[in-house]
Formats: structure tokens, sequence, C-alpha cells
């Protein structure tokens, strides 16, 4: 018990760790001389396989056992596939395997990190994560005031990113590396910052008013970016929040939504009106539209599933390569930089197939709708009426991003979509696994060091505590 406690400390550190390091990573990149790019690149990959460590010296735990059958499943048919990438190039085959395999770590370790924990803790992190959304915002802003060639509008690389100007107005990357890293790093916190105003109702005005604002900053990131993965996403993650708490008959939850989507039409109405420089970019890019899922976004969603081009390439039973579509796998592949020169796949779908062909969009899908679709039965059935409402984003948040996102190819993406898949384990645990009070007399059990002869160690802690 002793060493799980330990190993639940340092997994929540790990955590705080990679979450700074995802989110400033991009600067980081750009600052750094050319020969720590690559290490930089790679920290968190580092991060996570420490994680490991520790998660595989976790006891088995209920809450995660589907989770972990359903992984380790996953491995043993990603076999074929590593073996022909490695026909190919065998480092390709690595680093591609990785890829899809070693993320799902964070879940068990978001899990067991914060299974035990009290919901004081759990909040304190999550409010800590809420509050990257200002320094990342001011940057963002910044930006927009600094000419193309300033070295924080310039790519990792080094090269201009000129080309993904709108309405005269660069679409900035903050702290990231990329925009759609950004965007990742946004969808994500629209489910970090609802956890953070759990229990709002409690606080004083001012909090209240604290509160509001972190919403306001994070319609204002959004809409900064010009990139219709942040509005679009959160948008989606919004409206299915909203279904999901009708579907539980959470009324307060539903009243809580509706209003919370209100105030988010009044802030974008707002941050157009004053701050029109911010907004230029994805106006231009969705003709004058701030608000919703265009049909042009909605179509580019359902063709990425239904209208693949019948290119040869795409068209396999093994597909083309592990990893092939991920951002950097040119510096170390041939075989790789031969394929991208040919051609590239933006959606995650396309993405899947060109990769691994139909097997891959079988057993990688697959164990994406497992995830979803237990995480999804547990939420309707047991989450209570307490977390629904921040529960409610967390789910939206899996199922939104679980469904389009480029897990297989974006670490940033695969990364907050499995943070977000733990929370949602570990809020479903605390409504139907031991209470507060349990955990606080485990505690005791684990700290007590003397009791009375004869007494267990059990029995002495329920007699010293207060009446």
């Amino acid at each position: 018990m002793m060493l799980e406690s330990h190993c639940a400390r340092r997994l929540r550190q790990l955590l705080f760790i990679l979450i700074f390091v995802l989110t400033f990573e991009g600067v980081a990149r750009k600052a750094a001389p050319p020969g720590f790019n690559i290490p930089l690149f790679l920290f968190k990959d580092f991060l996570v396989a420490i994680m490991a460590l520790y998660v595989v010296q976790m006891s088995p735990h209920p809450a995660v056992n589907f989770l972990w059958n359903s992984y380790k499943l996953l491995v043993i048919l990603f076999v074929p596939l590593v073996i022909c990438t490695g026909w190919n190039d065998p480092l390709l085959a690595v680093f591609g395997a990785k890829q899809y395999l070693l993320f799902p770590v964070v879940g068990f370790a978001m899990f067991y990190g914060f299974q035990k924990s009290k919901m004081a803790q759990i909040l304190s992190f999550f409010r800590a994560i809420s509050l990257l959304l200002i320094p990342t915002a001011i940057l963002a802003f910044v930006q927009l005031s600094l000419p193309h060639d300033n070295w924080l509008n310039m790519s990792v690389g080094g090269e201009s990113l000129e080309g993904f100007s709108a309405g005269g107005q660069l679409r900035v990357t903050s702290s990231f590396s990329f925009v759609s890293q950004y965007c990742a790093f946004l969808n994500a916190q629209a489910f970090i910052v609802m956890i953070a105003l759990y229990g709002w109702r409690k606080w004083n005005w001012l909090w209240k008013l604290a509160g509001l604002s972190l919403i306001a900053v994070l319609v204002f990131s959004c809409l900064i970016t010009g990139s219709r993965g942040a509005v679009a996403g959160n948008t989606a993650i919004c409206l299915a929040a909203l279904a999901l708490a009708l579907m539980k008959f959470q009324v307060r939850a539903v009243l809580e939504i509706g209003l919370l989507l209100i105030f988010l039409y009044l802030m974008v109405l707002a941050v157009n009106h004053y701050s029109p420089e911010t907004t230029a970019a994805y106006s231009a890019r969705e003709n004058g539209r701030l608000i919703g899922i265009s049909p042009e976004i909605r179509a580019r969603v359902v063709g990425s599933f239904f209208d693949l081009e019948q290119d040869p390439a795409l068209q396999t039973y093994f597909g083309n390569g592990l990893g092939v579509m991920s951002n950097g796998t040119t510096t170390f592949s041939e075989y790789a930089t031969i394929w991208r020169m040919r051609m590239w796949t933006e959606s995650d779908f396309a993405s899947t197939l060109f990769e691994g062909g139909y097997y891959l969009v079988i057993i990688w899908y697959g164990f994406r709708l497992i995830v979803m679709g237990v995480t999804t039965y547990r939420f309707l059935k047991n989450v209570s009426a307490e977390s629904s409402f921040a529960a409610s984003f967390i789910q939206a948040f899996l199922l939104v991003v679980g469904s389009v996102g480029t897990l297989g190819i974006q670490p940033p993406v695969a990364i907050w979509w499995w943070i977000g898949v733990g929370t949602s384990l570990v809020f479903w645990w605390r409504c139907v696994g031991p209470s507060e009070v349990d955990l606080d007399l485990e505690d005791e059990l684990l700290t007590s060091s003397k009791r009375a002869r004869g007494r267990s160690l059990y029995a002495d802690a329920l007699h010293s505590r207060p009446s």
C-alpha cells in the first residue's frame, strides 16, 4: 500500500510536468539551439515512458480492467503492422508503434494517480492546469502585434508561417509548435475549465467573476487561433455535453449548460466588437461566421470518412507503414520522406487508412469505440447529479475528439484525450467506489504505528476517530 501511495504521488507530479511540457514545448523549441530540437520533441515521450514504470507497479483495479484487457489485445494485434513497417524501415516501425501504443499509459496514470485523492486535491490539479489559458492567450495576442518574420511567428524549423494567414492576420500558435496543437489544448480546456468551476454555486461573487473571466479567456483563445478546429471543436463539445446531460435527465446540469452557452455567445460578440483583429483570421475563413459548425466543416468531417479519393495508396489491407504521416519522421526515415513527398493525409481516418490499411482502421477505431462506449455507459448509469455538469464536458470531449481527433499521428492530441479518459474513470469511481470518509480511514491505517494491545489497525483507527 505504501508503494502504491508513492507511485500515485509520482504519477501526479509527472502528469503536471507533462502538461507543462505540452503547453510550452513549442516556444522552447523555437528558442532553443538547433541541437536541442529533437530532444525537446521527444521529452514528452520520455515522461510517458517513466509513467509506465510506475503504472505497472499498481495493483489491478476493477475500474480499468476493461481498459487493460483491450489495450493488451491491441498490442498483440499491432504485431503484424509493426512487422510490415519494419520490412521497409525498422526504426520507423518502432516510432510508429510508439505513436499508437505508448500514450494510453497516460490514461492509466491519470486514474492511478487520482483514484484515492480527495475531491479538493483533484480540483486543485485541474484549477492549476486551467490557469495555463492565461499565459498562452497573452502570448497569442502578442504574436498578432509582431511581424510575420519574428521568431515567435516562425515555425519550429525557422520557416515563415505566412501561408497560414487569413484575413490579413496570422493564425497564431501561441506557445505551441503548430496551430493544431494549440487547438488540441483549447479543446481539452473545454472540460478542464468546467472541472475547475466544480462547486461554483458555493463561491462568493468575486470567485464567480474569476470563473467567468476564465471562460472569457477560453473564448478569446479559440477565436484568436483563426482555426476551425478550436471554435468548431469546442462548439461540438458544448453541444455534446448538453445532449449527455439531457440523456441523464439532469435538469440542473442542463440549465447550467444552457446558461453557459448563452454566456459563450455573449463573449463571442464582445470579443468581436472590442478586439476585431482577434477574430479576423477566423472570420475570413468562415465568411464572417463566428459561431457554430458551418456546412463546410460538416462536409469536411463527413468527407474524411466517406469521400476519400480512390488512391491505390489508401486501398490496402495493411497500409504503407506506421508513423509515416506523423510529424518528424522525415528527419530519420528516407522511406517516410518519399511517401510524404507524394501525398499527405490531413484527416484522422485517411491517416489511419494510409498507415495501416483496413486492418488498422478496424482494430484502432474498435479500441477507441470500446473506450468511448464503456466510459459513456458508466457516465450515464453511475455519475451523480453533483458531478454531472463537469462530467458531461469530460465525456463530450472524449466523444468528439475520440471520433475525429488525429490520435495516431499527433502525440499532443493523444495525450490530452487520454487525460480525459483517465479523468472520466476517476469521476466514475468517485461515484461507485469508497467515499472520502473511507479514504481518510485508509490513510490512517497506512500511517498508524501504534495501537491498543489486541486491537486491529482498522479497529484502532475507528476508535481514535472523533465522534
